[in-house]
């Protein structure tokens, strides 16, 4: 196994090639072997499926080789971005022109260069004059560097240059974020390819050395970890709401408190920092799905003591309630984090998942809630993958979900592909056109069904393709106390996929 830079001739790919010595460079693709890595340096030649893994495949380059169309995808993910109208010339451009025809001035701008999809340093520069797209890759001394966690505006770019990064397909390059006058946070720019002279070459070098380092360990590992030892833990935030009897939504913030494995979410009605509409469960983490589901089962007693009113429904799913989104927000600790682990979470678990989710709520709720790709660090050193609505509409569909996400983690160097990658793929993601998605699912369910991990969770799994298969979305209208057999209390201590005797009838209450 070797990695071997694609390269065009480009001074950058050669100053990185001098840096890190287990790297080999080339400018034709065949030189790569069949288990070797390629790290395309805008070097777009041959196929990815030479080698056994891609770094920038051809696709994502191609995706952002043409400005117009990079700002369509960006925008197709939800990612705001200049008007397509918008002329760049070499002069100082002091506004910027959206899509509603209006100029809007720039307060600040950031620099984020990543690689695996992880930030490796955040620039700033204050002066409204900045030059655009060709300049603002190569003015490095009108920039600075600061903390991830300066301010609320640093942390907004360096996620939105993590999504634009995902939405264009890419696992490394340069991303310039502006933040305008009006507080609003857009992509100016995405290069697969950037000018690396001084810091910025230690940082890709250091980046690319480490990911040789760390790739080659878990290479060494027999790929990674075996199923049947897990190494990483699976946490949750499970959000639902409640609605009274009229119809009506019913403050969470009335019953639960804000924080605790039961509370609600931070978003606030009208950002009072008093009313919360939406109520959340904090499960303990476990390194196994029926430990994570037994954990569940716990909270959700809990919720059933402090929510007094048995006359409110519970609900969960993509949108309940119109104009509230829930999710069902995966995390993972002591895995390590890698855009190859992001994309198998977008192809291998939350496609699946919008494939039963209910149609016209997925529709709503997308891409400003849960789009491709995202993903959030957490403060214990794991992160979260927020892409899947909030998936407890039943223990049946929940415990498919965990095991979902565990077989992922435990085989995603085998789930090789990223479906999204092509634009046209993620427009009927968005759209949850599921008839057109038939055939991909089922390649992708065939190549779950490959690894050792769903052998072990067959009959957890099966409620996703049985559903696909019948066309079948779950139920948002169910109050999930009635799924989870909430009805008495006497519930502490089970682990199962679903109450005992139940089974069926959970399985008619996802339906619609």
């Amino acid at each position: 196994m070797g990695y071997l830079l694609l390269h065009s001739g480009q001074l950058s790919a050669k100053r990185l090639l001098k840096r890190v010595a287990e790297c080999n460079g080339a400018d034709k693709p065949g030189s790569a072997a069949s288990r070797d890595v390629v790290i395309r340096w805008g070097n777009t030649a041959g196929d990815d499926r030479v080698a056994s893994y891609t770094l920038n495949p051809r696709q994502a380059i191609e995706n952002a080789a043409n400005r117009t169309r990079m700002l369509r995808i960006l925008k197709l993910n939800g990612v705001y971005a200049p008007s397509l109208a918008q002329e760049w010339t070499n002069e100082f451009v002091r506004d910027v022109l959206l899509d509603s025809g209006r100029r809007v001035k720039m307060e600040r701008w950031y620099q984020v260069p990543l690689f695996d999809l992880q930030p490796l340093a955040l620039f700033r520069a204050d002066n409204k004059d900045v030059w655009l797209e060709r300049g603002v890759a190569h003015a490095h001394s009108r920039f600075r560097e600061v903390a991830f966690d300066e301010d609320v505006y640093a942390t907004r770019a360096v996620r939105l240059a993590i999504r634009s990064l995902r939405a264009l397909g890419l696992d490394f390059g340069l991303v310039s974020i502006g933040i305008t006058a009006r507080d609003r946070t857009i992509c100016m720019n995405v290069t697969p390819t950037p000018v690396l002279h001084g810091q910025m070459l230690g940082l890709f070098a250091d980046a690319l050395q480490a990911f040789i380092t760390r790739d080659s360990a878990e290479e060494r590992n027999d790929q990674g970890m075996e199923a049947n030892s897990p190494r990483f833990r699976m946490g949750a935030d499970l959000e639902f709401m409640l609605r009274s009897s009229r119809g009506k939504l019913l403050l969470a913030s009335k019953y639960l408190p804000r924080r605790g494995r039961v509370g609600c979410d931070d978003l606030s009605i009208n950002r009072d920092g008093k009313r919360f509409p939406i109520a959340e469960l904090r499960p303990d983490p476990a390194e196994t799905p029926e430990g994570l589901m037994a954990n569940i089962w716990e909270t959700m007693g809990e919720a059933f003591g402090l929510i007094k009113s048995r006359s409110a429904q519970w609900l969960a799913g993509s949108m309940p309630l119109s104009r509230y989104s829930l999710g069902g927000h995966l995390h993972y600790s002591d895995l390590p984090f890698s855009s190859r682990l992001v994309k198998a979470l977008d192809t291998y678990l939350g496609f699946p998942v919008m494939m039963i989710e209910a149609t016209d709520t997925a529709m709503k709720r997308r891409p400003q809630y849960g789009f491709l790709g995202d993903i959030r660090f957490k403060s214990h050193g794991g992160f979260e993958y927020r892409t899947p609505a909030s998936w407890i509409v039943s223990p049946e569909v929940a415990a498919a979900v965990i095991a979902l996400g565990y077989l992922v983690g435990v085989h995603y160097r085998e789930l090789r592909t990223d479906l999204f990658v092509r634009p046209k793929k993620q427009r009927q993601f968005y759209r949850a056109e599921k008839s057109e998605l038939q055939s991909e699912f089922q390649a992708v369910w065939r190549e779950i069904e490959k690894t050792a991990t769903y052998r072990r969770y067959r009959e957890e799994l099966r409620v996703i393709p049985e559903m696909v298969q019948q066309g079948i979305d779950w139920n948002e209208a169910v109050d999930i106390r009635t799924a989870w057999g909430l009805s008495r209390q006497d519930i502490q201590g089970r682990s199962g996929p679903v109450p005992n005797g139940t089974r069926r009838k959970g399985r008619d209450l996802i339906t619609r």
